[in-house]
């Protein structure tokens, strides 16, 4: 049996009489230097958060070697298989056989671990620790360029494998929405207040992140193409933006927002934003008219879902969430002549794999068109519920 990673505190005295503790991992009792690294450097602001890291770290670590594997050897079926652990999913009956003991909110910090340690871990890819021995220096950058792919990879198969079965995983007495029936949708978007937060909840039905929705700044949003770019996005590389393609009713309701709720804030707040969705609210005489946040959005959400009398856990994600199970869904029964690089492209999903940039264009034009025809279908829903509300 291989000896265990463990987490290990040490004290070090400064030349001023001083002494601060931080942790270190070890395996068992040698430090190893990348992963304690990457501890002491989240150990900066918070010790107690740097700690934290450290014992999600050392279990993950512990996992790979139950599997007789290293960390620098995982691959994405070790990936994947840690996650499916923590929710406690059993591959031979297919389902999750047991309330997982850790809440939602811990399993993404597990996967946040995994992402930001591969990351750090990709920089020092010269180091021998990451090589491999039958591949020649002649093909160094080759290797790089899977290695960098490669852990670049990690962060979608862990969102994957909790988006899939995100729909059976309870924590306490909450069960978190994974897909709206066409009811559950109607009620939520007729018991907002403003067309800001009903555009924002039909942009998430389009598969976008809250934090990509809320990072649309005007000059990207097209209401001719029927198009927003978001300014962060966590599926594409540095200085690249993706598109998402809207429905026509979607952008009139952005229109209604624009016309109705931020042009006339603005005019009063004498101020400019570069965001699309701004704060509208006036308090004391004054609109702050800053950008919208992600937590102003969600309590609106869950408001709106309360009135709604909609009892289980809705979240900002589910969304996405909702978008994404219908593709998969359509996919897997025949239904939509999908394959898993056209829902990346749709979801703004990494991939792990290394594709032409030619071929990686032909997929994106197929998932645009795709996206329009889906964009489409939304419409005539709302279209409906529009003809109802007025608006």
């Amino acid at each position: 049996m291989k000896d265990k990673y463990r987490l290990r505190e040490g004290r070090k005295t400064h030349k001023r009489g001083g002494i601060s503790t931080f942790y270190f991992v070890c395996r068992p009792n040698v430090p190893d230097l990348y992963p304690s690294l990457f501890v002491a450097n989240h150990s900066k602001n918070s010790i107690r958060y740097g700690k934290s890291i450290g014992y999600r770290l050392t279990r993950f670590f512990n996992f790979l070697l139950d599997r007789n594997t290293e960390y620098w050897e995982a691959t994405d079926s070790d990936i994947k298989a840690y996650m499916m652990e923590l929710i406690n999913f059993d591959q031979k009956s297919g389902e999750i056989i047991d309330r997982p003991d850790v809440t939602y909110a811990t399993i993404q910090k597990h996967k946040s671990t995994i992402v930001q340690f591969y990351k750090f871990l990709w920089q020092f890819s010269d180091h021998s620790v990451l090589q491999i021995s039958k591949w020649d220096s002649n093909t160094l950058s080759e290797y790089k360029t899977a290695l960098t792919l490669r852990w670049n990879a990690v962060e979608t198969i862990a969102d994957a494998t909790i988006d899939l079965f995100l729909t059976k995983y309870k924590t306490s007495k909450k069960e978190y929405i994974m897909e709206y029936t066409d009811e559950e949708m109607k009620a939520i978007y007729t018991n907002f207040s403003n067309y800001r937060n009903r555009a924002i909840f039909l942009c998430t039905l389009h598969g976008m992140r809250i934090d990509e929705v809320l990072s649309v700044k005007l000059r990207d949003y097209s209401p001719i193409d029927n198009t927003v770019r978001p300014s962060r996005s966590k599926g594409t590389g540095r200085g690249r933006k993706r598109t998402v393609v809207l429905g026509d009713e979607v952008v009139k309701i952005i229109e209604n927002y624009i016309r109705l709720e931020r042009s006339p804030a603005e005019i009063k707040a004498k101020k400019h934003n570069d965001f699309l969705f701004v704060n509208t609210r006036q308090t004391d005489g004054k609109i702050a008219f800053d950008a919208y946040t992600a937590s102003s959005y969600r309590s609106a959400l869950k408001t709106a879902a309360r009135k709604a009398g909609i009892t289980e856990n809705v979240r900002t994600h589910s969304g996405r969430s909702d978008k994404a199970t219908k593709l998969v869904r359509g996919m897997v029964s025949g239904e939509l002549k999908l394959s898993d690089e056209i829902i990346r492209q749709i979801m703004g999903w990494r991939s792990p794999e290394s594709i032409a940039p030619y071929i990686d264009h032909n997929n994106e034009e197929i998932s645009r068109n795709f996206a329009r025809k889906h964009a489409s279908e939304l419409s005539e829903k709302l279209l409906k519920l529009q003809e109802e509300l007025g608006d």
